[in-house]
């Protein structure tokens, strides 16, 4: 009796805990703000995946593609295109590519091109020069004579008879041929006669033959130049006789072209 007074009282106890029949339970509702959050970190990771994805694609394509030919390579020596110009502010003094001797007397010996000079009725001297691009417009053929003491200090030294004062320059024909040798028969041509030089240090053209400061300029074997060309001449000596070793060191002696500033 007591033990189902006691059960019922339990039962009454646990039917007090559960809902009644009128209460109806609600779902929770999820907060809007939240959820467009989450919306947006998703849509923000899926983005940057994307993105890195289309970026390793497009490196990966680039680098199988690379092809150097044809790009301008950067020079290993910046500057050096221009060192030339910059290495000759001045007026320039050009040796001869080639220098050779032929003999009237023996018109069909062949002498090759080398050093030493002889001027003689008999003996003349073809010259030529190739000239690059100039700034300088004008330039002259002249000899270029050290004085008696320079030229013993250098063991420059020349054997000579007659005058010195009158020595042609002939323009002549350009030989199809390498001037490398020539014999009196196979020589070019002359043109026209240039003009005449001394052969003599500058001093002595001040002195004896009264030139004046700017005489180079007035020259008459000066010509038009600045362009890359050839220049051929003969020089030869009437009534005279000159030898020596022209070589290209210091100081000149020498006929040599100038340019003129």
């Amino acid at each position: 009796m007591h033990d189902l007074e006691y059960q019922l009282e339990d039962c009454e106890e646990d039917a007090s805990l559960l809902p009644s029949k009128g209460f109806i339970s609600e779902p929770r509702k999820a907060d809007p703000a939240s959820k467009w959050s989450t919306w947006a970190k998703l849509g923000l990771s899926v983005l940057a995946v994307a993105c890195a994805c289309a970026l390793y694609v497009t490196s990966a394509s680039i680098s199988d593609q690379h092809n150097a030919h044809g790009l301008r390579q950067p020079s290993q020596f910046p500057g050096l295109e221009f060192s030339e110009e910059l290495g000759r502010k001045g007026p320039m003094t050009y040796f001869p590519s080639k220098i050779v001797r032929v003999n009237k007397a023996l018109p069909d010996q062949v002498y090759t091109s080398g050093s030493h000079v002889i001027l003689s009725d008999d003996d003349s001297m073809f010259f030529q020069w190739k000239l690059d691009k100039s700034k300088f417009k004008s330039c002259y053929i002249d000899s270029v004579v050290p004085t008696p003491e320079d030229g013993l200090a250098a063991n420059k030294t020349y054997t000579s008879s007659g005058s010195l004062t009158q020595i042609q320059i002939w323009n002549v024909t350009t030989p199809t041929k390498s001037m490398k040798s020539l014999s009196w028969n196979s020589r070019p041509q002359r043109i026209a006669l240039m003009g005449t030089v001394a052969f003599l240090s500058d001093k002595e053209k001040e002195e004896l033959l009264d030139f004046e400061d700017g005489w180079q300029s007035l020259m008459p074997t000066r010509f038009s130049c600045g362009e890359k060309m050839t220049v051929s001449i003969e020089v030869a000596c009437e009534g005279c006789r000159l030898e020596f070793e022209q070589l290209f060191s210091s100081p000149a002696l020498a006929f040599d072209l100038l340019e003129i500033g």
